[in-house]
């Protein structure tokens, strides 16, 4: 069964195969997970999460058109699992390492403690400016910059045009870029 397709196997599935299930779950844990935790930043939440993900996959899958590829449909699915795990949880940090170019200052080539304390608090602040902004604005800034995907993969992964998505990016730098710096002052 290895050797089949996504969408051979979601019919093997859907007939009551469930290795068939099992095989991909194999192929995309390492993508549900990756995802789980750049959106939750905690890496025994984001294996709860990514399990809760491929038990919604496998809930949804009799919703999955096989004329389409599979794995945009399952990754959404996924990321919108995350995302409501995420809505149902107290507010936390979400770790943006992507996102750090924002920031004006870099000690990344210093190698002190004091250099790395100081990274680190850059690091705090950066997160705790983040978690402020409106989620509009701040699920597309970890998508692009943590998750690295293109405003047309984010475009459909919140179900919105891409301008939409062009433009909250710029809002939410520039709403970044001034909640570090009034931090900064």
């Amino acid at each position: 069964m290895q050797h089949l397709s996504d969408e051979q196997l979601v019919v093997l599935v859907l007939q009551g195969q469930s290795q068939a299930f099992e095989i991909l779950v194999e192929r995309y844990q390492k993508q549900v997970f990756a995802l789980a935790y750049r959106l939750g930043g905690d890496y025994d939440e984001a294996k709860d999460m990514a399990q809760e993900a491929f038990v919604r996959i496998y809930q949804e899958l009799a919703r999955f058109d096989a004329n389409r590829s599979f794995f945009p449909w399952m990754y959404r699915v996924a990321h919108n699992t995350c995302v409501n795990l995420l809505h149902k949880r107290p507010k936390e940090s979400v770790p943006l390492d992507a996102v750090y170019d924002l920031a004006a200052s870099d000690t990344s080539t210093e190698s002190s403690p004091i250099a790395h304390y100081e990274q680190v608090e850059i690091n705090d602040t950066i997160n705790g400016a983040l978690q402020q902004l409106p989620e509009n604005y701040r699920l597309p800034l970890i998508m692009k910059y943590l998750e690295d995907m293109s405003y047309q993969e984010i475009a459909e992964q919140l179900e919105l045009p891409v301008s939409t998505i062009e433009t909250r990016l710029f809002r939410g730098r520039k709403m970044l870029k001034k909640a570090l710096q009034d931090v900064r002052k």
